[in-house]
């Protein structure tokens, strides 16, 4: 028998989607519309066919017991579907009708699909609906901010790309920076060593040739003097009394002053002769400008030749000790060790003259350390390196003279020069007891 309520069962379908009624052999005979939907044939179906009570707990779940439970409850889950419906039981007791009023429990809007129905299939009344909206607009609202998270994050990415790039740019402009300083380290460098060498060269080329001229006659001139004395003295022994002219211009030039000293003059002048023939050839070492390619030279020869070309400075004030090895011919660019040379013994001079001792004095010593080796020691006892800038006086550009007297490229030219060589070079400072440079070159 059909329940007879004010409002027409179509009506009371729409107005209330989730409810239904049962009769009290719990056959429903009236469900809402989306019932209907969600379970075709639950008109006619007994309600344990189509749902579960999950609460309240009850004994016995009779059409008697269920009408006790009017004021409480009930939490019914679908035999269908995941749906749990949760309202309450009224009974009508004029029909011998109990009428559930309930609505899905939904806490996400996600679970709409997975129970199959939809937010407009809720009541305009229902309360739930106006849940599900808050909760729509949450979800809403939390697609919104997990898009702008991942914008956000896509910026804050392209930022650190872009900061990525930028320092990368960075680095690139500071190598490049650092390349184009020790490019133009070495072109002026090389310039000055070139214009120096050309002009010790020229020097060397001038002094050569009249050296020469004066080298090979002073042989005949020291031959003529003997000769000239010899005859000197047959003539005395022959005429021993000789004209008062003779005898009073022999008084007046002192003649056996000039002919004691007349061979000493003429040794003499063949020694200086011999200096600056040693002179002329160690310039030409120090040059050698006819020399770009690698070839086994003495190390010695262009350390004395430095040594030579500095002598103007040192002669004076500084005392140069040379404690020379036996080293074995060296395959290398001479006039880049030449270079070398002058560099560090050029600031070791420098130091020296700007210190105020009795006694100043470089000390070069060359030794063969193990047999893949040689090792070069410049020592001076100057004032010392401080310790704050010793790591810095192989930079580029680097320097403590004054303006105008130091360009701060010596030392990172030499540094360059012997990884060409692919050797090694070391700094032991002390303040106020001198500084000691240390070269190693490879026997090859």
């Amino acid at each position: 028998m059909q329940p007879h309520f004010t409002l027409s069962p179509q009506l009371l379908a729409k107005a209330f989607p989730f409810h239904f009624v049962f009769k009290g052999d719990r056959t429903i005979v009236q469900a809402g519309e989306v019932l209907q939907r969600l379970i075709p044939d639950i008109i006619g179906s007994p309600l344990d066919q189509c749902f579960q009570i999950k609460r309240p707990i009850l004994q016995t779940a009779d059409f008697a017991a269920l009408s006790k439970q009017s004021h409480s409850i009930f939490m019914l889950q679908s035999l269908h579907s995941e749906m749990v419906l949760k309202g309450q039981m009224m009974p009508v007791e004029d029909c011998e009708v109990i009428f559930f009023l309930g609505s899905p429990v939904v806490t996400e809007i996600s679970q709409l699909n997975q129970i199959g129905i939809k937010l407009k299939d809720f009541a305009s009344h229902d309360s739930a609906a106006d849940f599900l909206f808050l909760l729509q607009a949450k979800s809403r609202l939390m697609d919104e901010l997990a898009e702008r998270e991942l914008k956000l994050k896509d910026t804050l990415r392209s930022k650190e790309e872009i900061a990525l790039l930028a320092e990368a740019r960075a680095r690139d402009v500071e190598q490049a920076l650092e390349n184009l300083q020790r490019t133009q380290a070495q072109l002026i460098q090389a310039e000055k060593m070139s214009g120096l060498g050309q002009m010790v060269a020229g020097i060397a080329h001038e002094i050569n040739n009249p050296v020469n001229f004066i080298n090979g006659n002073l042989t005949y001139t020291d031959k003529y003097v003997q000769d000239l004395l010899t005859l000197i003295e047959l003539y005395q022994q022959r005429f021993p009394q000789g004209s008062p002219e003779i005898t009073d211009f022999m008084e007046e030039m002192d003649l056996e002053f000039v002919l004691s000293d007349l061979p000493r003059l003429v040794t003499s002048m063949q020694m200086g002769s011999s200096r600056i023939r040693d002179i002329v050839l160690s310039l030409r070492n120090f040059s050698r400008l006819d020399e770009a390619d690698q070839k086994d030279v003495d190390l010695h020869e262009g350390i004395d030749s430095t040594l030579l070309i500095l002598n103007h400075r040192l002669k004076q004030e500084v005392k140069v000790i040379r404690e020379y090895g036996a080293l074995p011919k060296i395959l290398c660019y001479p006039a880049q060790l030449n270079q070398l040379f002058m560099n560090i013994l050029s600031n070791a001079a420098d130091a020296l003259l700007e210190r105020d001792i009795a006694s100043k004095q470089i000390v070069v010593r060359t030794s063969v350390d193990g047999l893949n080796h040689v090792c070069i020691r410049i020592q001076d006892n100057g004032h010392g390196i401080p310790p704050e800038i010793k790591e810095k006086i192989f930079n580029p550009f680097f320097t403590t003279k004054p303006a105008g007297k130091g360009t701060g490229l010596g030392l990172s030219i030499s540094q360059q020069i012997i990884a060409k060589h692919h050797g090694t070079i070391e700094v032991v400072s002390e303040l106020g007891k001198g500084t000691e440079f240390m070269v190693k070159i490879p026997i090859f």
